[in-house]
């Protein structure tokens, strides 16, 4: 014997969506609106700007297009805030069940009603939710949808300006740093300034040591001692400025000493390197002394 499923009818699932929006323009003002005597339910009353979202379209463009139809603005989508169970006995409980609340935002204020609507109002934030009535069920949940809004708009400011002092102290860290490394390579400037002219005049001796003299031991101590500070030199960034016989003159990096053996029109081309010059990190820390021709 054969068993049957009896077929049942399925259930119609069609739910009808609405959304609203607190619309607030740039001086923080919110956008409310009192219904017409077109309106099935809840005549006279204060509403949000809002409506029906089509099978077609996304949140963001059906409220974009309520907003555009009711009022005239037009609206930037911001943020969903809340999800509306209306009760069962609310008015539009049959046509509507349920409800998205949103936050949008305008640059103009200029509004033009629809059919829908008699008036309009643009009430400061913090003062709004004082224009709806606590004991009507359709204003008290436009009122705790403001109260959500406000509560939303407070905890979005609380984190940019948590955001803003994070940016500011890693900016600030940096700074440190920064200032920490020139303070260091400040001081070490002046520590290499002083070496410099010992350095001088160990180059001065060196130079003129007598051929048959180099492998002395007490002259290989002194050759070995101006190793080492060439490469402290050399280890704190100090580099010598490369100048060759035949190089042109140099303002920035050299200071030209006057021949007076030679006279007449002068090449300013260097015929002889009299002082060495160094750099340390790009700065000049002492230009090469040189005369030119």
């Amino acid at each position: 014997m054969e068993n049957k499923k009896k077929e049942v009818a399925p259930k119609s699932r069609v739910m009808t969506l609405t959304i609203k929006a607190v619309v607030l323009n740039e001086k923080k003002e919110v956008l409310i609106l009192k219904r017409s005597q077109n309106n099935k339910y809840s005549l006279g009353k204060y509403d949000l700007p809002g409506g029906h979202i089509e099978g077609n379209e996304s949140l963001k463009d059906s409220i974009v297009r309520e907003i555009k139809e009711e009022t005239g603005l037009d609206a930037c989508f911001g943020e969903i805030i809340d999800v509306v169970e209306f009760p069962e006995d609310s008015p539009q409980f049959k046509e509507e069940k349920r409800g998205l609340r949103c936050i949008c935002y305008v640059k103009t204020d200029e509004v033009v009603l629809s059919h829908e609507h008699d008036e309009y109002q643009w009430v400061p934030l913090e003062k709004v939710q004082d224009s709806f009535s606590e004991k009507d069920g359709f204003e008290k949940e436009k009122k705790e949808t403001i109260l959500k809004a406000q509560k939303y708009l407070e905890m979005k400011e609380s984190v940019d300006r948590w955001k803003r002092t994070t940016a500011d102290f890693e900016n600030y860290k940096k700074r440190q740093l920064e200032e920490r490394k020139e303070m260091i390579a400040f001081s070490n400037l002046n520590l290499m300034s002083e070496i410099i002219p010992v350095l001088d005049n160990f180059h001065a001796s060196t130079e003129h040591i007598p051929a048959d003299q180099k492998e002395n031991a007490w002259v290989v101590g002194i050759m070995y001692i101006q190793k080492q500070l060439e490469k402290v030199m050399e280890d704190n960034g100090v580099e010598e400025i490369k100048v060759a016989i035949g190089d042109g003159f140099d303002p920035e990096t050299m200071e030209a000493l006057q021949d007076g053996e030679k006279k007449g029109e002068c090449k300013n081309i260097v015929s002889r390197v009299v002082q060495k010059g160094y750099k340390m990190g790009g700065r000049i820390v002492r230009v090469a002394r040189v005369v030119v021709e």
